[in-house]
C-alpha cells in the first residue's frame, strides 16, 4: 500500500512540474525603448495615475524602470519579466500580463489590487 501511495506521489509531482513549466512563445515583438501611458484599479474610486519609463528587451527577458504617479506606495518601479509572443509576462515588482499591438500595450498588474495598464511607445 505504501508502495503504490509513493508511486502515485512520484507521478503527481512530476505530472505538476510539467505544467509549472509549459514552454513559452518565443518572442514576436521588441518593446525596447521608452513609453508612457496611464493606469487605473480596477475599482475606479481607489485612484489612477500615469506611468512613464522604459523596457529593455534581450530576447525574452525583459527589464525596465518606470516612474508612478497616482495613489500608489512606490513612485519608481523596477520591473522584471518574459515576452511571450506579443505577450509581456511581468514578475515584479507585480505579476501582470500586458498584450503588445503595434506601438500600444494593455493589459493589468496584479499588486495590492488590480489595474488596468494602457502604455504608448514613445
Amino acid at each position: 500500500m505504501r508502495a503504490r501511495f509513493c508511486a502515485l506521489l512520484a507521478v503527481a509531482v512530476v505530472a505538476v512540474s510539467g505544467c509549472a513549466t509549459a514552454p513559452t512563445a518565443p518572442p514576436s515583438v521588441n518593446v525596447s525603448g521608452n513609453w508612457v501611458g496611464t493606469w487605473q484599479y480596477d475599482n475606479v474610486q481607489m485612484g489612477s495615475g500615469d506611468l512613464r519609463g522604459s523596457f529593455q528587451q534581450n530576447g525574452a527577458q525583459l527589464s525596465g524602470n518606470f516612474n508612478v504617479t497616482g495613489p500608489v506606495i512606490n513612485r519608481v518601479a523596477i520591473v522584471s519579466g518574459a515576452v511571450s509572443g506579443n505577450d509581456i509576462l511581468l514578475s515584479e515588482p507585480s505579476s501582470g500580463r500586458l498584450t503588445v499591438n503595434g506601438d500600444v500595450m494593455t493589459g493589468t498588474i496584479n499588486g495590492l489590487n488590480v489595474a488596468k495598464v494602457t502604455l504608448r511607445k514613445q
